[in-house]
């Protein structure tokens, strides 16, 4: 009875929205921007239910936050365009901040400090697994296929650049179904660990493969010294920003306990725009403050408090422009290297992390069960398909294409593995709960 009365709201929801957008259009007072809010309002409650069925069919409600942008969108029955969600560029990198403030929140030493090595460690061998095997395989593929137009080095810059990609994972993915299921134990803190340090890592390896393999194709303008002092430099300011803002947010949370979540919307969005400004990067920003206010100062319970009570609809926005932005007519025309890219890449990151653990001296047992939450991939790995895109006219736009389609697949599928994965190792919220009635 809870489903169909979902469902019935949901096709009440489609109805309202599609009469409030045709009596704009014959009204004549219909704008983009209009077309925008009406969007985003929709966007919010659709997503908002078909992520509740999909909690109700024992699914983690990010898929169906996911499945509604996908269904909302041009593959869907497109009631929010592409034009649609163009000004909501700004809403998207504004939530993937905040997410990103909360994966550093989330690093607190004090809980990681008898296993840093480890994470580290793992963190290491499973982007190394991941990508040797993407590397290889990709090589003779994207020869063979046409790709790389027959070029025996376009074809290796190319599956340089894939393989960098494979190691990129979903900080904002594992954290919703973390605090979703309410998980906590070795599987979930290896999950976070891992993840927030190979976030940082590939954002620093992807700059100099890209460097790589403009040297490799002879599109090597802007390579050299000074691209080196770039890449250098936007870490280093990102690093200062992420400080400033740090200071900033525990002078707030020193001084009042109210209306925190505001607040850190607010603490994000700076960071967004000093980093457009200043062209560094609001992700590494996000969690260098989000690192330092947990461990620097005693105000990060409050952090994490005020983040969790403003995530929920962070999360739907986010994954739900996430799922509109899926492009399947790229599943469509790549889906037997993209098949090929999400095996490999699924393989090398079960061995990857099963190994890292053990020759870390841990139980290989936590490594069974935490690699599926590394299979999600969402928006750094599309930012990183979109700039191969730019930089290699004609054979970059190809990868571009394989990486949309393998990311679509891992986005769908990894949520899934991850709540299934948890619940196996008995760390979510339920499963706790029944074993103190016992």
């Amino acid at each position: 009875m809870n489903l169909l009365r979902k469902i019935l709201l949901l096709l009440t929801l489609i109805a309202v929205t599609v009469l409030t957008h045709d009596l704009g259009e014959h009204s004549g007072v219909s704008s983009p921007f209009a077309n925008s809010a009406l969007a985003l309002g929709f966007l919010l409650l659709f997503s908002f239910l078909v992520g509740r069925i999909s909690k109700l069919l024992n699914g983690p409600m990010i898929t169906g936050f996911l499945v509604a942008g996908v269904l909302a969108g041009p593959f869907g029955i497109e009631i929010v365009t592409r034009e649609d969600v163009i000004p909501l560029k700004l809403v998207d990198d504004l939530a993937l901040a905040l997410i990103a403030f909360s994966a550093g929140g989330e690093l607190k030493i004090s809980r990681f400090k008898d296993r840093l090595k480890s994470l580290f460690v793992t963190a290491i061998i499973q982007g190394a697994t991941a990508f040797l095997p993407v590397f290889l395989t990709f090589i003779p593929l994207l020869i063979i296929t046409g790709i790389s137009a027959g070029s025996t080095i376009a074809g290796i810059a190319g599956a340089l650049l894939l393989g960098v990609i494979a190691t990129a994972n979903s900080p904002a993915t594992a954290i919703a179904v973390i605090n979703e299921t309410g998980s906590k134990g070795p599987v979930a803190d290896t999950i976070i660990g891992v993840t927030v340090i190979k976030d940082v890592i590939v954002i620093v390896t992807f700059g100099l493969a890209l460097a790589t393999a403009k040297l490799l194709v002879g599109n090597a303008d802007g390579v050299g010294l000074g691209f080196i002092v770039a890449i250098v430099s936007e870490i280093s300011l990102s690093f200062i920003v992420g400080a400033i803002t740090a200071m900033v947010v525990v002078a707030y949370l020193k001084a009042t306990d109210d209306n925190i979540p505001l607040f850190l919307l607010g603490a994000t969005f700076m960071v967004v725009e000093v980093c457009s400004l200043f062209h560094s990067a609001p992700l590494l920003a996000s969690i260098v403050a989000g690192f330092l206010i947990e461990n620097a100062s005693k105000e990060g319970e409050k952090l994490i408090e005020g983040l969790k009570t403003g995530s929920l609809p962070v999360f739907v926005v986010f994954f739900s422009l996430a799922g509109h932005g899926l492009d399947f007519s790229a599943l469509s025309s790549m889906w037997f290297l993209a098949t090929l890219f999400v095996v490999v890449r699924m393989l090398g990151t079960r061995f990857g992390t099963i190994w890292g653990l053990r020759l870390s001296g841990e139980d290989g047992y936590v490594g069974r069960l935490a690699w599926p939450g590394f299979i999600s991939q969402a928006g750094v790995s599309l930012g990183f398909a979109v700039m191969v895109s730019g930089q290699f006219p004609g054979f970059g736009e190809k990868l571009a294409s394989l990486v949309v389609a393998a990311v679509a697949v891992n986005q769908l599928a990894g949520p899934i593995m991850m709540k299934i994965s948890l619940t196996k190792a008995g760390e979510t919220a339920v499963i706790r709960e029944e074993r103190e009635k016992v």
